[in-house]
């Protein structure tokens, strides 16, 4: 399973990206075009854009209101604080865009900068199915085996959680969805893809984004996080055609599904066998 997501606001800048990815050419093995989660904050989004992305079946969630800076505030934000921005810019999506409340179920933090028990709480208290704001991963090598999505039944430990401060207590049912460390052509590590080192044109790109994707498909298959900020597209040439080829040679594979970050939950919850997938109604189209 690969699951591509989106960091921040949509609006007309980034729009065109999504809809160049998404139109319907790029599919699943059952034939249902391919779909993502996209991690939207309020400081300069279009709703009635979020709200096209949302018809269109992919999943939104939340990522702040505000999305403030300095990344330190966000440690030790608070409970409150948290609940405001989180559950704050839930009810907005909601009223603004018309996603229903039910269906925003996940959150990401700004920066990844996680807020320990208080960012957690805060999730269980108001229902939340997921985070994914924790990174893991070595930051010296790439033969280390990627990490599956795992609950908060028990804290987790530095090696899930390298980015302090993390929670402490448990929080039974709650999913953490890590952000798996990525290698650059220059073999140093990166929490996201974008912030990563790559090679010129598409080429390049499509190579960078091929190489951690085999670490993953060759290894233990833990789902493969793509979680880029639409920015990077137009960050250097190639970017945009080489994640576009990559989505393609993907579709390619009769056992590569690009889902959403719940349509992998739904699955590691209740896994089947590849001959099944068919039958998992939230994978359907």
């Amino acid at each position: 399973m690969v699951m591509l997501t989106f960091d921040d606001s949509i609006n007309g800048q980034n729009m065109h990206y999504f809809r160049g990815i998404f139109n319907g050419t790029i599919k699943n093995p059952n034939g249902c075009p391919i779909k993502s989660t996209f991690f939207v904050s309020g400081d300069s989004s279009d709703y009635d854009m979020v709200k096209q992305i949302y018809k269109q079946g992919h999943e939104i969630a939340s990522h702040t209101m505000s999305h403030r800076e300095p990344t330190t505030w966000w440690a030790y934000a608070g409970y409150e604080n948290w609940e405001h921005e989180i559950v704050g810019m839930r009810n907005r999506l909601n009223e603004k865009s018309g996603v229903p409340v039910r269906e925003i179920t996940g959150m990401r933090a700004p920066f990844l900068q996680v807020g320990g028990d208080a960012q957690y709480a805060m999730l269980k208290e108001n229902k939340f199915r997921y985070d994914s704001s924790m990174v893991t991963g070595s930051l010296y090598t790439n033969k280390q085996k990627p990490v599956w999505p795992f609950t908060l039944d028990t804290p987790p430990d530095s090696t899930t959680c390298s980015l302090t401060p993390c929670p402490t207590r448990s929080y039974p049912g709650l999913w953490e969805v890590p952000l798996i460390r990525w290698y650059g052509s220059n073999r140093v590590a990166c929490a996201m893809p974008d912030a990563c080192t790559i090679g010129l044109g598409t080429e390049g790109t499509l190579k960078f984004l091929q190489d951690n994707f085999d670490r993953h498909y060759t290894t233990n298959r833990a789902p493969l996080g793509v979680f880029i900020h639409a920015s990077w597209f137009g960050r250097k040439n190639g970017n945009f055609e080489g994640m576009v080829e990559f989505l393609r040679s993907l579709a390619d594979k009769e056992d590569v599904w690009v889902v959403t970050v719940n349509q992998m939950l739904d699955w590691v919850q209740h896994p089947v066998r590849l001959s099944a997938l068919n039958t998992i109604q939230t994978w359907a189209c």
